[in-house]
């Protein structure tokens, strides 16, 4: 039979029967895929095990009872004197603690040395009266099942950090290696997921706990109490998966964490605990103040290496050459790159075509007016540095539908000639601010915008065109007329 179905005949949870597992008074056998098989002989050994715990029949006693080294009536003599003395013991203490309410005295006029001797005497004949007088039927002890964790929230939290961490490392690593994190997308998740089931059985196979269960004060063991084998971490890994987090699947997955919280709410272990010692220290303020401090930490740390990977590879004043280079990097780092890409002389060339891709211009899409020599770079360079770079262009009775003018392409002017600087901030969030203020610029109109270490400046002349952010400028009548001039130059005062 199964283990659900021994819990169910038997009425002993299924937390007890592991623990008499751990302790050796059951072997059910295990059927091919590993499961267990319960026989009835086991279902009989298991009921003898309930009765003689419930009346107080020590594991050890047990034990001995089982591998024939001790009678079952000198067990229960010995229990039978036990229960005696407790009772015995109880009226001792229920007439001493009459006798002193008694005397009515005080605590400060209290002489302690007649009730003690009163308390040690030997015991008299008959002192207690027959053992079954009152006679109780308790409940197995609550020290014989695997310990468990009911708090759904510190389990919650625990995982949570443990996911957050390993999601840094990847984070981390992508940046060092030179890849943008941000367009890894769902590729990243699930690498977190993979690694997360790898690094997880191996933290509580060498320590019984990961950094999160650590931080809150809990840890894992095997029935035995040593640190569960990596195959055993793995397969529960594997269960928490789909039991618990219902491997991600929308609406399943919130299905499959709501009833997790029930399972805790009604104190009952978790499917993938089934076998394991989950044991919790009592909770303290402290464990949520160090969880948050070290969730803080390797945030900072995840985002000063982002930081830093989102920075230029030439710092400082830049030749033509060395702007071209920061250019291509921030390009491919950031995302805006195409099938151009400045060469060391910092004009525009095209990356070879793929011949396994259709490449669709959107000059052919949109019958946008030809702008190439718009958005060439000219260089403003003084002392062999570049100082400054502008585009510029005009266009005058445009017959097609839309103009597009380079715009886009000036914030990446200033992440390749500008975040290199001193003045520029290392961190990224300051530095996305900067790209946000330059989204919101009157692009209609023109602008000017002083940035730390550079200014922006968008000159624009135009009638007969309206301008739709993020599209381009159409032209509204047929005379009509667009020049602009967009410059990027280092502010050193």
């Amino acid at each position: 039979m199964t283990s659900k179905e021994m819990e169910a005949r038997s009425g002993v949870p299924r937390a007890n029967i592991r623990y008499y597992e751990a302790e050796g008074l059951l072997a059910p056998a295990r059927s091919g895929n590993g499961y267990r098989d319960y026989s009835e002989e086991d279902l009989r050994t298991l009921e003898k095990i309930k009765l003689l715990r419930r009346l107080g029949v020590t594991i050890e006693e047990l034990r001995a009872l089982r591998d024939g080294k001790a009678d079952l009536g000198a067990v229960l003599d010995r229990r039978l004197a036990e229960v005696g003395g407790e009772q015995a013991a109880l009226g001792r203490v229920e007439r001493v603690c009459g006798d002193l309410r008694q005397a009515g005295t005080t605590f400060a006029g209290l002489d302690p040395g007649k009730y003690l001797a009163d308390l040690d005497a030997p015991a008299l004949p008959g002192e207690g009266g027959p053992w079954w007088d009152k006679a109780s039927a308790p409940a197995l002890p609550e020290t014989d099942r695997l310990p468990a964790v009911h708090s759904a929230f510190r389990r919650f939290f625990a995982r949570m950090f443990d996911e957050f961490l390993v999601w840094m490392i990847l984070v981390v690593g992508l940046c060092l290696l030179g890849y943008n994190p941000t367009q890894a997308g769902l590729a990243l998740n699930l690498a977190g997921v993979v690694l997360l089931g790898v690094l997880e059985p191996l933290s509580l196979r060498l320590w019984g706990t990961t950094p999160g269960k650590a931080l809150l004060g809990m840890r894992l063991t095997g029935a035995d109490g040593k640190n569960l084998p990596y195959s055993e971490g793995v397969t529960r890994y594997i269960m928490m998966l789909g039991w618990g987090l219902g491997f991600y699947i929308p609406i399943f997955s919130l299905v499959m964490i709501i009833r997790s919280a029930w399972r805790c709410w009604k104190e009952e272990p978790q499917p993938w605990d089934d076998g394991v010692a989950y044991i919790a220290k009592p909770f303290r303020p402290r464990y949520a103040a160090a969880l948050l401090l070290a969730a803080v930490l390797v945030l900072t740390a995840a985002e000063a290496v982002s930081s830093a990977c989102q920075l230029p590879p030439n710092k400082g004043d830049l030749t033509v050459a060395e702007f071209a280079e920061n250019y291509n990097r921030q390009a491919s780092y950031l995302g805006f790159g195409g099938r151009t890409y400045l060469d060391e002389a910092g004009r525009w060339q095209e990356k070879p075509e793929d011949s396994s891709q259709i490449t669709i211009s959107l000059d052919e899409l949109m019958d946008v007016n030809p702008w190439d020599d718009a958005r060439v770079f000219h260089y403003t360079v003084e002392d062999g540095h570049v100082t400054a770079v502008t585009m510029s262009g005009t266009f005058q009775n445009a017959t097609t539908t839309w103009v597009d003018t380079p715009d886009s392409y000036v914030p990446q002017v200033v992440v390749a000639l500008a975040w290199g600087r001193e003045e520029a901030s290392f961190w990224s969030w300051s530095r996305q601010a900067q790209m946000r203020e330059l989204e919101e610029a009157d692009w209609e109109r023109g602008f000017t915008l002083h940035q730390p270490g550079v200014v922006i400046t968008a000159e624009v002349e135009q009638t007969g065109f309206y301008y739709y952010a993020g599209i381009g400028w159409q032209p509204m009548e047929e005379e009509n007329y667009l020049s602009f001039t967009y410059t990027v130059a280092l502010d050193n005062g």
